[in-house]
């Protein structure tokens, strides 16, 4: 990842690329549905991510509204640090994320918003609790 991924894009591209494509042969990224957003939908994230490839260094990319809705909802955790020891994983806010949308992967498995490797992107998406 770097300063010039476009997350929106790259958002959309993910939600295209579904494990569970009919007919595809190829690595794909795994993509599991939420109704909210809490700690427990992000911890299941990591649970099929860590199921379904190599858990190697993943992190969370969240939009600003998404982490500030998390903190809010929990009020054990005070800052994106308390976010992250909660999640055994580093958090990446990113502004130009969508909302909907919850990102975990290893920051090599894309390259601005090509996916490198499907197989090290895990993507939630959120029904729209806000």
């Amino acid at each position: 990842m770097d300063t010039s991924t476009d997350f929106e894009e790259l958002a959309s591209r993910v939600r295209t690329q579904s494990k569970d494509a009919a007919g595809s042969d190829t690595d794909r990224v795994t993509i599991r549905s939420f109704q909210e957003l809490s700690i427990d939908s992000l911890s299941e994230l990591l649970e099929a991510a860590q199921t379904d490839a190599e858990s190697g260094e993943l992190e969370f990319v969240l939009s600003r509204a998404n982490v500030d809705l998390l903190l809010e909802r929990d009020h054990d955790l005070e800052d994106v640090d308390d976010l992250e020891d909660e999640l055994g994983r580093p958090v990446r806010i990113e502004g130009s994320m969508p909302d909907d949308t919850i990102l975990l992967l290893e920051p090599d498995a894309i390259e601005g918003e090509e996916l490198v490797e499907p197989e090290s992107i895990a993507c939630g998406i959120v029904g729209t609790d806000h």
